[in-house]
């Protein structure tokens, strides 16, 4: 049926369906053929170093910036920004002996690869436990433990060092049971919860969790396609990492937002003003990361649409290639029914703001989802505040964060849900960190016998 055809009849939700397809197909052809594209200009800024077999790798960690420079805006979990944390300089309690010297040709690799070429791959393993205290779901399970596999990395194959550079991401994911009698994604269920006490420790079998092209033109407009995971892209909230900050589905992934799994999905960003950006998003309804994504988005057009505007508040002076010190935003999404999942349509919004001073780091939120007890979120309204405290006991990589969520279900049968969740990041060695979790869920919705739950944790993170 032809786009004309349908703004004849009115018909606004094929009308609505079909536009988004031409989007995410025009999006992703584009993105294919940047790849196809012959290098027809040599990197003058890779050239520069490609003669010297020295780095000072101390001052490279330090100056390295985002590929996608003010334009990148991506949580603190993405590819490109999660490589960049992990190469910073920081304090730790010890040193295991040799295991750094082990580590040192890997390490002068990984930068010339990066000084050379703008190839950047990372490693890590992290691994979490959780034990909840009551319970009353159908297998009476309270402990649950996963761990998670990851080699990405970024290559910024074309216009590296310029305001236009075009960029690669790739992940290999895999993801398994380690250590209790369930994944820790399952424990909201045996305690009786509004939504997960982690996300991502699920189960995921060998497979490539993400590939895909951004390519950015002057520094002012953005466009990525291709698969990947839509979380670390949107609602920008500077604690968005399970792997080193919250892992709650509220701080880790704002579940009241419908976020897509890793899967196939475009969108466009764009800085029309230094200090405020706006993007737009269509994904696959029905990603699913073990899979390439073609089915489902061609075949079944399920389709997830956000729009973001949002604001630096200026607050702090921004460095160049890394995130704002301060974000104001507002994220509205809409989802259209799932068939096969026996999901209906719905919408939502919410606005967030958060603003570093010094050490300290406040945040708040509030977000609503329509849709009813059908709909695409298990939460209608949700009030959440808190804040991050850095620099520990000295420490500048160590970090404590807690924040408090109140939720309001959209099945109107259930009551309201209280929960405080807070974690102590500590860097242990260089390469290793451990962040003991607690979780106090006061009035869990589907375990009224009980006034308030308990979830601890102990996430361990390697990375190399």
């Amino acid at each position: 049926m032809q786009i004309a055809d349908l703004m004849i009849r009115g018909d606004a939700n094929a009308l609505w369906r079909s536009g988004a397809r031409v989007f995410l197909a025009v999006g992703l052809s584009f993105a294919l053929g940047l790849a196809a594209l012959p290098a027809i200009a040599a990197d003058e800024a890779g050239d520069a170093t490609a003669d010297s077999d020295e780095i000072d790798e101390e001052a490279w960690a330090e100056n390295l910036e985002d590929p996608s420079g003010d334009l990148g805006m991506d949580n603190p979990g993405s590819n490109a920004e999660q490589f960049v944390r992990d190469r910073q300089k920081r304090d730790y309690l010890f040193q295991i002996p040799g295991v750094d010297r082990a580590l040192t040709p890997w390490n002068k690799l990984r930068a010339r690869m990066d000084e050379r070429y703008g190839f950047r791959p990372n490693f890590s393993v992290t691994h979490l436990y959780q034990y909840v205290d009551k319970t009353v779901g159908p297998n009476g399970e309270n402990e649950g433990a996963g761990l998670d596999v990851a080699v990405d990395g970024t290559w910024t194959f074309f216009g590296r060092g310029t305001a236009s550079p075009t960029m690669a991401g790739f992940e290999f994911l895999y993801r398994t049971e380690a250590g209790g009698n369930v994944y820790p994604t399952e424990l909201a269920r045996e305690a009786g919860l509004l939504y997960p006490t982690s996300v991502a420790f699920s189960e995921v079998d060998p497979a490539i969790g993400q590939l895909y092209l951004r390519q950015i033109f002057g520094g002012k407009f953005g466009v990525q396609a291709g698969k990947y995971n839509p979380v670390s892209v949107y609602d920008f909230f500077p604690m968005k990492n399970f792997k080193t900050d919250f892992v709650d589905g509220i701080h880790a992934a704002n579940v009241i937002i419908p976020l897509p799994s890793r899967g196939l999905g475009a969108h466009v960003m764009m800085r029309p003003y230094k200090s405020s950006y706006v993007r737009v998003g269509i994904h696959d309804s029905n990603a699913d990361t073990e899979k390439g994504g073609f089915n489902s988005l061609f075949d079944e057009a399920e389709l997830f649409v956000i729009y973001e505007v949002g604001f630096d508040p200026g607050v702090s002076e921004r460095r160049p290639g890394r995130p704002p010190s301060g974000d104001i935003h507002v994220s509205f999404w809409h989802q259209g029914d799932r068939d096969r999942a026996n999901v209906e349509d719905g919408w939502g919004f919410v606005v967030s703001g958060s603003q570093r001073f010094g050490r300290f780091m406040p945040f708040a939120r509030y977000g609503h989802a329509g849709g009813g007890r059908k709909g695409p979120s298990p939460i209608e309204h949700m009030v959440n505040f808190g804040a991050a405290i850095d620099n520990i006991f000295g420490q500048s990589n160590d970090r404590i964060g807690i924040g408090f969520t109140w939720s309001r279900p959209t099945n109107g049968a259930l009551d309201d849900q209280g929960v405080i969740d807070a974690y102590y990041r500590v860097q242990v060695t260089p390469q290793v960190a451990l962040s003991p979790t607690v979780q106090m869920v006061i009035d869990p919705v589907r375990n009224q016998d009980e006034d308030v739950v308990w979830i601890m944790g102990l996430r361990t993170r390697f990375n190399f």
